[in-house]
């Protein structure tokens, strides 16, 4: 906001959904980039949920994709979350809109249902939002 010229105390509920308009698609194309990056082989075998970032984040403990996501029957498993202007987040988070549009982010492990072993069939990212703390996402690619 800052370099937009903008006071954060100044901003209303119209500034803030224009904003969001014009900047959520890149931030989504930057978490997609950031996806891209993960390499899957690094992942674990099973998925291992971080039940306390519901507690301390906001994240669904578990949820589908929401965009993006695999053409079958899955679940996706939060795995880590984190603080929106942390050092681990995509750089685009932390220098676009910091906390005013974003609180926190989480990463999910998405399994295809009814199957044994489970089967990985995505990996993906969702934020919580400042205002309200509401959640969007996950956004889903293929690992």
């Amino acid at each position: 906001m800052e370099s937009l010229g903008l006071d954060p105390a100044t901003l209303d509920e119209a500034t803030l959904a224009q904003l969001v308009e014009q900047y959520l698609p890149v931030a989504v194309a930057e978490a997609d980039r950031w996806l891209a990056t993960l390499d899957p082989a690094t992942l674990p075998l099973a998925v291992i949920p971080r039940t306390e970032c519901l507690e301390e984040f906001g994240c669904p403990y578990r949820t589908p994709c929401s965009l993006f996501g695999p053409p079958v029957n899955h679940q996706c498993y939060v795995t880590d979350c984190a603080d929106a202007k942390c050092r681990q987040c995509p750089e685009i988070f932390g220098e676009l809109v910091s906390h005013l549009v974003y609180k926190s982010w989480c990463s999910y492990v998405c399994v295809q249902t009814g199957t044994s072993p489970p089967k990985e069939v995505a990996i993906g990212i969702g934020v919580i939002t400042y205002f309200g703390g509401q959640f969007a996402g996950p956004w889903c690619l293929p690992p």
